[in-house]
This record gives structure tokens, C-alpha cells and sequence, in this order.
């Protein structure tokens, strides 16, 4: 794989600097809550009672909800120090035993091995392909025992931009750049924008395979009860 800086991309550094408002739309966000979680949940099955790398935890909302609803064992870690100093701090408050460290797929190393892997809305953040590449082989070298890799990306064949989706609002960028806004779901007002990568499937796969996979299943994101 391509040679990459060890530096904060800018496609990072919006949830860093906008950490609050952030953390604060996806603690009750209904599309994270009742869509994205849920079915990370479902394809770990049994794994949710293993050791799980989570890569790009953010302020760890969802390892808070896998370690208290399933007795998860996780490490997580982000390029944010901000969200990784509040996730730190959330779990000095109520310890559950979940570990943050601040790093990214170019920086993270660890001794432990672990059962599966997951990461959500953190690819399309990537600011290229090679640095895509490394999210896949950052999961691959500590998955010794073949272990998962469950990532929820954004759907490579979206296409209803310049319209409210649920409660996003999206518009083209330059090139693969999708600009969107997280709105608030009682009055479509804005609450964080961001940018993000609108990558191929075959940028996706032939990303995987560089990162060290060989199997790889797509899957359709469908809402618990409670989201529906």
C-alpha cells in the first residue's frame, strides 16, 4: 500500500473541531440509533460477547451501548482527541472497561488480538483510496483468527441529492465530495454539515483485498422496530 502522512486529514479534523455539536445530533440521532447500531448489531451475532476493535469510536456511544447491553470487550480508537477525551471521560464516569486511545489506521498498533472489528460512518471520511486502504488493513492484522469487519459506509449508489433523506440533506461537492447537513428531525433545522467521500464498490472492494480480505458481503441497512 501507498506511503501516507501520520497527519490529521480535513475530512477528520471537521468532527474534531465541531465535536460537540457532533456528539450531541448522534446521541439522539434516529438514523444511528434505530438503523446504523441495530444492524451492526445483528451481523455481529455472537460476537457481541467477544473482544471488538472499534476503529473510529468517536465519543464511544456505541461502545457504551454494545458494553452495557451485551458485556461487549472493547478498544476503540479515533483520530478526534476531543471526542477520545470525552469517551475517556464518559468512562471514568460509569467504567464498563472500554479502552479509547487516540490514533488512526495509519498509527494503531496493539498486542491484543481481537474476535471482530467494526466502524461506523468512518470510511467515507477517508481522504483518498490508499488511506481507505488502511482502515481494511488496520482491522485485517488484528483479526488473526479471521474474525469480522463490519463498517456501515454510505451507499455507493445514492443519488437523491438536493433533497431531505430522513433527516440529512445532500449536495455534490468537487469530484466524489458529498456535502451534507444533519438536520433536526422535529424541524429539518441544521445542526453539524460536513463533508464526506462517495466511494465505488469497487473502490470499497478492491480496497478490502488490498487491506488483506478475501471474503466480502454487502449487506442492506434495515431499521429495528423502534426506528420503524
Amino acid at each position: 500500500m501507498e506511503e501516507l502522512k501520520h497527519e490529521r486529514p480535513a475530512e477528520a479534523e471537521q468532527f474534531n473541531t465541531g465535536h460537540q455539536e457532533y456528539a450531541r445530533f448522534i446521541e439522539t440521532d434516529p438514523i444511528r440509533n434505530y438503523l446504523h447500531y441495530p444492524e451492526v448489531i445483528r451481523a455481529l451475532g455472537e460476537g457481541t460477547k467477544g473482544k471488538l476493535l472499534d476503529i473510529g469510536c468517536g465519543d464511544g456511544l456505541f461502545d457504551r451501548k454494545l458494553a452495557e447491553g451485551y458485556g461487549t470487550q472493547i478498544v476503540g480508537y479515533d483520530i478526534s482527541p476531543n471526542l477520545v477525551e470525552k469517551a475517556t471521560r464518559l468512562e471514568a464516569e460509569k467504567p464498563q472497561g472500554i479502552e479509547y486511545r487516540t490514533a488512526d489506521p495509519l498509527t494503531f498498533q496493539s498486542d491484543e488480538q481481537f474476535d471482530n472489528a467494526v466502524s461506523v460512518m468512518v470510511m467515507p471520511y477517508a481522504p483518498s483510496e490508499a488511506y481507505l486502504s488502511n482502515f481494511f488493513a488496520s482491522a485485517y492484522k488484528h483479526l488473526p483468527n479471521g474474525g469480522k469487519f463490519i463498517s456501515v459506509i454510505f451507499n455507493p449508489d445514492f443519488n437523491d441529492f438536493n433533497e431531505v433523506v430522513a433527516n440529512r440533506f445532500f449536495r455534490k461537492g468537487d469530484g466524489n465530495k458529498i456535502k451534507f447537513d444533519f438536520l433536526d428531525p422535529e424541524n429539518n433545522a441544521v445542526k453539524f454539515s460536513a463533508e464526506l467521500a462517495q466511494f465505488s464498490r469497487e473502490t470499497y472492494e478492491s480496497s478490502a483485498r488490498a487491506g488483506g480480505f478475501t471474503k466480502i458481503e454487502w449487506r442492506t441497512l434495515t431499521p429495528n422496530d423502534e426506528g420503524v
